[in-house]
């Protein structure tokens, strides 16, 4: 086993350094974008990038089409192909350079838990990553939900008091800054630049990506089209609907608060293990 895992470091070391030299300076445009707040070691992602390319990684499968919709909720439509393409690099990366290094270590310390350690850890990284999208994911449309009802509250009695909704919906847009408020405020701008209420409505829908809003905007555009002289009644019942559901959600998120963790938690975890082996093996 301790040549298996000898031949496996090799194999993994050579890649790595022939990446470095291949790949060292090629990807030097991209690098220098990545935002270091977000990405830790960016300056490595040479290594994630030159494999992807080697493998020739599918930007286009459904998989990957998948992701890049999910993080255009969270940093925009414009450039959700730019952060799919790093984070899948900085997955690349981290996973593949901690793999090497904790074989290399389970090599000097002559022990094979190092190595299943290795592997583990690489895992989990490479799972932390994924699990950072989709808690943003779900923040964002968790913090829609929550606002969701106060809009609809306010479009209802602006609508009942005699306002047509196009001037309706800009009043409420400009009441608040969280991110409802913000794609609405964008809806509005759209409406500025010549943008058709129907596309604009649609195109928040897209945006905002949760079924209560893209049932909303279908409603809005139903009343644009066919006209529709029960949108004030639809939105007071869509208000009390949304009330519930946001007491439904405030349940939720304090059940789920604990299984956040567990991730986190095992990557320390494993940390601490590889923190106190290392030395206690290196020196038998």
């Amino acid at each position: 086993m301790q040549f298996i895992v000898l031949g496996i470091a090799t194999v993994l070391t050579v890649g790595w350094l022939f990446l470095a030299v291949r790949y060292k300076n090629a990807f030097e445009e991209i690098i220098a974008t990545i935002d270091g707040e977000l990405y830790q070691l960016p300056e490595l992602f040479f290594i994630g990038f030159g494999l992807m390319e080697l493998i020739h990684f599918n930007m286009r499968s459904d998989r990957a089409r998948k992701r890049i919709r999910e993080i255009a909720e969270v940093n925009g439509k414009k450039y959700a192909e730019y952060y799919f393409y790093v984070t899948t690099g900085a997955e690349f990366t981290y996973g593949y350079t901690l793999l090497t290094l904790m074989l290399l270590f389970a090599l000097a310390a002559q022990t094979l838990m190092l190595a299943a350690l290795g592997v583990a850890l690489a895992v989990l990284v490479v799972l932390y990553e994924e699990q950072t999208l989709e808690n943003k994911l779900s923040d964002r449309r968790d913090e829609l939900i929550a606002d969701f009802p106060q809009v609809l509250s306010k479009l209802t009695l602006l609508v009942n008091s005699g306002m047509v909704m196009r001037d309706a919906w800009n009043k409420v847009a400009s009441t608040g800054n969280s991110v409802i408020y913000q794609e609405m405020q964008l809806t509005t701008e759209e409406f500025r630049n010549g943008v058709s209420e129907l596309e604009a409505y649609r195109n928040f829908a897209d945006r905002c990506a949760i079924k209560e809003i893209r049932r909303f905007s279908s409603t809005m555009i139903q009343n644009l089209q066919k006209g529709n002289a029960e949108i004030a009644f639809f939105l007071r019942e869509m208000a009390d609907e949304m009330w519930e559901e946001k007491k439904h959600l405030a349940k939720r998120k304090g059940e789920a608060a604990n299984s956040k963790l567990m991730l986190p938690t095992a990557i320390i975890f494993i940390g601490i293990l590889v923190m106190i082996m290392v030395p206690a093996f290196a020196g038998m």
